[in-house]
């Protein structure tokens, strides 16, 4: 038995001892009310069931929940729940990046390991222009939700790939009778961020059946950085220290650096590494740059007022609108056969906007590797190479200034073009035909057809064509291309219009993801057993998904800020599935009911072959107060088609001394790097050190599905001493291995020339790198693309409590009604080993990805009703969490905070954040057949931590927190 299996076993055993006490036992639910008499099919099992009571740990979310909230979108139902997190997801709070889309996930792995069900069917994805797609939540009208399930453990063996974290399935209204209109408008305390929906429900039963029409209209409006003081602030009175790794600047500030003096060009605003910047406050006489990775003699030329302050121009929350339209039907063809039509249509159209595109020579692009300058001599239309007029080096007076003449300047700038306007319009279409009924009285079936469809188109205004731009600096010819012609870059308003809009370009992208699904299954009591009748489901599935995606022209020309091909590609799986629910013992001393839970599925997709899970599970009902369940399980992930066949990209990752066999790298003259050089005629000294590589990324046929196995362990505890108590704990473990993943470049060249500890041959890696240029023996491309890499390990606790009871009960006058839910999640680790590291995640933010996750969240709800109206008051927390990626703060031992200093990372402001508290209010009031609703979400208007390095405005867009204040709202409805 392996060290790591031994320590797993160790750690489930500790979770077991802390699940059995019945004083941490957990609540089944959210908000969940009394089972209904009839059966029903709860998520997580295919076999309906008189017992609402589920042997597997559920989550429920009813309509009254969300009718007390500010909530217009699922994502912002279920995002104070606690089980559920926004690890590696697009959120509401992702300006930069999602692209409007709203993705959620379990157990922190990820939106593609969980699987998003309407009505216990899959939903179409939408492509979010990331490494991998999801369901995008915004296509789900909230107005036809009836209740969501969560079920927070692996579902494979159930319904296949993607369910290794857990289903969130959502269930829509499906039998109403009358016309239901209603809206609401909320609005921040900073008078932004208005929200306003209005929605119109008709429902009609008539001899056979049921018809029900939803139409819906949602608009968000955007609220930018400049709004809020946090947003745009980026501590420099701070010890993070990190400057360099933001391209926000600090606005107003110049340096001295080491006594080097330097030139600004008037209207341009960024250029000086902050880690060079040693002493704030003193003005820098003019003077020249060069050196760093330049070509000698070469000059940068840096910006006036050193930095550049992008934060006020950016937005912090996107805008939306959504235009809905949904239709659910049944008719009753004959008295065992019923005939079931659905149809939801979303047109989502949202914006953001990031600063001006960066350009200059430390922007490196694909078609231009080693950055954008100001050439010394261009080539005019009639073919001569002339000296460039406004090149600062060729002015008269330039070897008193620089001393240096005709010489390339190196300049940085985000000035050229305005504000980069994003705009997303996706319409997603998803249809489901199909028959169910019951068979000989005892038997479901059902089978039917879906049909679902996103279209994307991406486009972002106000970008810049770079080999336009190189022609106006100089670097390329301009020929006879209308509009071109060499550029003053230096000055305020110093290119034409002609030259401008030569510059710029729309870059549009369209996508599509496409899926069909066709299913059949049956269940019911196959055998009597003498606890209790044996009962079975069997099914089977064919899906076929498929994908496109066309970059705008420039961009797959490589003239563009990125590279990318188009692409497209698709596959089909078959399933096979099988369920049991088997009484085993019943009616027995300290045994009430003992119930064993089986399932198994195969699955043959014509890409990756094939695949075969199980799950198996019981549930332990001790007595009418306990109960205890367990289930151990096998998931899997097939390979979507955006990670087979995503189009093939370069990107330009740069640091210090990348290369190891070069002077400084670290295997330097090393025997394995000198016999490396020898097959491709070079030496050490014929190889050129680098500052930045060239890798490919995008998909890869080859990958394989991700496996896992998962274990839980929960109880039930619900006291006659205190009836209206539900008290549960669930512990859980899952080990995935073979995740999809990239490897980073510089580790493949590390472990291709000695370094041991990356995770990947030293073969393996070499084969990667890419071959060496023959005669130098500079380093080629190197292969990053799709890649199955390394596992992860996840762990922790999920405690519920759930308490309804009069008032008089608790000793009080008889004022009404008390409900109390509280919900806590504790995460003992996230181990992830990839790239050769071994990273622990919990407790834990990343600014790289944009995430966090905290080792405890928590919710807590009392509501107070009497008669026609409540007040509710719920607290949200989220853990404290410090920083993952390892940043250095002192390395710069002239900062006179980190001289001497023994601090570790954490210590300082922006590498940890500490927990907070929501608190949110709501009152209702029913007056006949209208519901009026009042509230206010962030009551104290917390901020969101400041963390350092972060890419969305000082915080982290993907990790829950509330990044538009203090929100106050207004709902109603009424009914007829």
């Amino acid at each position: 038995m392996s060290v790591t299996s031994t320590l797993r076993k160790r750690r489930l055993g500790s979770v077991v001892m802390l699940a059995i006490p019945p004083l941490m036992l957990a609540a089944t639910a959210y908000a969940q009310s009394a089972p209904p008499a009839e059966t029903i099919e709860v998520t997580g099992s295919r076999i309906k069931n008189t017992d609402a009571e589920s042997a597997n740990p559920i989550t429920v979310v009813t309509s009254e929940d969300i009718a007390r909230s500010a909530s217009t979108t699922v994502e912002e139902i279920l995002r104070k729940l606690p089980a559920v997190d926004f690890a590696g997801a697009a959120t509401v709070n992702s300006n930069n990046g999602g692209l409007g889309a709203s993705q959620v996930s379990l157990r922190n792995l990820g939106p593609q390991r969980t699987l998003i069900l309407l009505n216990g069917q899959r939903f179409v994805m939408t492509d979010a222009q990331g490494t991998a797609d999801a369901v995008d939540l915004n296509n789900i009208p909230v107005s036809m939700i009836d209740h969501i399930e969560v079920l927070r453990d692996g579902a494979s063996s159930i319904y296949g790939a993607d369910a290794i974290g857990g289903v969130i399935n959502i269930i829509t209204k499906q039998h109403y009778n009358g016309v239901e209109i209603g809206g609401g408008v909320g609005m921040t305390s900073y008078g932004d961020g208005l929200k306003h929906n209005v929605y119109s429900t008709v429902g009609a039963d008539f001899d056979r059946g049921n018809i029900l029409i939803n139409v819906s209209e949602d608009h968000t409006d955007p609220i930018m950085n400049s709004a809020r003081s946090w947003a745009v602030s980026e501590h420099p009175e701070a010890d993070y220290n990190s400057y360099d790794s933001l391209s926000s600047r600090v606005t107003g500030a110049v340096a001295t650096i080491n006594g080097t003096k330097y030139y600004f060009a008037s209207g341009l605003s960024s250029g000086i590494l902050a880690s060079d910047a040693y002493t704030l406050g003193k003005e820098i006489s003019p003077g020249v740059y060069s050196g760093g990775s330049l070509a000698p003699g070469d000059l940068a030329i840096a910006g006036a007022g050193v930095y550049y302050d992008y934060l006020p121009q950016e937005g912090l929350t996107a805008g939306s609108d959504h235009t809905q339209f949904s239709f659910t039907s049944h008719y009753d063809l004959a008295p065992n056969v019923t005939a079931v039509l659905e149809a939801f249509y979303t047109d989502r159209q949202s914006s953001e906007q990031l600063a001006p595109e960066p350009w200059g020579s430390n922007v490196l692009t694909p078609q231009f590797p080693n950055g954008l300058y100001v050439a010394a001599n261009y080539i005019d239309s009639s073919g001569a190479t002339v000296a460039n007029p406004y090149n600062p080096t060729n002015q008269s007076n330039a070897s008193t200034l620089y001393g240096a003449t005709n010489q390339n300047v190196y300049i940085y700038s985000r000035l050229l073009s305005g504000d980069r306007q994003y705009t997303d319009d996706i319409s997603t279409t998803r249809l489901r035909a199909g028959l169910e009924g019951t068979l000989l009285g005892k038997y479901d079936w059902q089978a039917g057809y879906i049909y679902g469809v996103s279209d994307a188109t991406y486009r972002v205004s106000n970008e810049i064509n770079f080999y336009h731009l190189s022609q106006e600096l100089g670097m390329n010819a301009c020929g006879t291309e209308s509009g071109c012609s060499i550029a003053n870059f230096f000055g305020t308003n110093t290119l034409t219009a002609a030259q401008l809009k030569y510059l710029y370009y729309t870059n549009t992208d369209t996508s599509q993801i496409q899926q069909q699904i066709a299913y059949g299954s049956i269940s019911g009591p196959v055998y009597q057993l003498p606890a209790g009748p044996l009962t079975m489901a069997f099914g089977t599935e064919y899906r076929a998904d498929s994908m496109f995606d066309h970059p705008d022209s420039i961009t797959q020309s490589g003239d563009g800020a990125v590279y990318s091909q188009a692409t497209e590609g698709g596959y089909a799986t078959s399933s096979l599935y099988a369920e049991a629910n088997v009484p085993l013992l019943s009616n027995l001393p300290f045994v009430k009911m003992l119930t064993a839970d089986l399932s198994t599925r195969y699955d043959y997709n014509t890409t990756f072959g094939r695949a075969l899970t199980y799950k198996a599970g019981l549930d332990y009902a001790i007595n009418d107060e306990f109960r205890l369940r367990g289930s151990q399980s096998t998931g899997f992930r097939a390979p979507q088609v955006k990670e087979l066949y995503a189009g093939k990209s370069q990107t330009n990752p740069s640091g210090a001394n990348l290369d190891p066999c070069a002077s400084g790298g670290e295997f330097y003259q090393s025997t394995t790097c000198e016999a490396a050089l020898a097959k491709v005629g070079a030496s050490d000294s014929t190889v050129t050190q680098v500052s930045q590589l060239t890798a490919e990324t995008g998909g890869s046929s080859s990958l394989k599905p991700e496996t896992s196995q998962s274990w839980s362990l929960g109880s039930v505890y619900q006291p006659k001493w205190a009836p209206g108590l539900s008290v549960t704990v669930d512990a859980y473990d899952i080990l995935i291995r073979n995740e999809i993943s990239q490897y980073d470049p510089e580790s493949l060249l590390l472990a291709c020339y000695g370094n041991v500890k990356y995770l990947v041959s030293q073969a393996k890696a070499c084969s990667l790198a890419g071959a060496r240029a023959t005669g130098t023996g500079d380093v080629g491309i190197i292969d990053t693309l799709n890649a199955n890499i390394g596992d992860e390990t996840t762990d922790g606790i999920e405690i519920d409590l759930a308490y309804q009871t009069a008032t008089e009960k608790l000793g009080l006058p008889a004022w009404g009604s008390l409900t109390f839910n509280g919900q806590a999640g504790y995460f003992l680790s996230d181990t992830v080993n990839a790239n050769g590291t071994t990273i622990q995640q919990a407790g834990t933010f990343s600014t790289s990805t944009d995430s966090s996750e905290p080792r405890w969240k928590a919710l807590v709800n009392a509501t107070f009703a009497r008669d026609q109206w409540s007040f509710g008051w719920t607290t949200r927390y989220y853990g404290g969490a410090h920083n993952v990626d390892g940043t250095s703060v002192c390395e710069y031992s002239t900062l006179a905070d980190c001289t001497g200093s023994t601090k570790g990372a954490e210590d300082y402001e922006g590498n940890h954040v500490s927990g907070i508290f929501y608190h949110d209010i709501n009152f209702s009031y029913q007056y006949k057949n209208a519901n009026f609703s009042v509230g206010v979400d962030n009551l104290f208007d917390k901020d969101p931590p400041y963390v350092g390095g972060a890419l969305n405005a000082n915080s982290l867009g993907s990790a829950g927190y509330d990044f538009t204040g203090r929100f106050i709202y207004m709902k109603t409805s009424v009914k007829f």
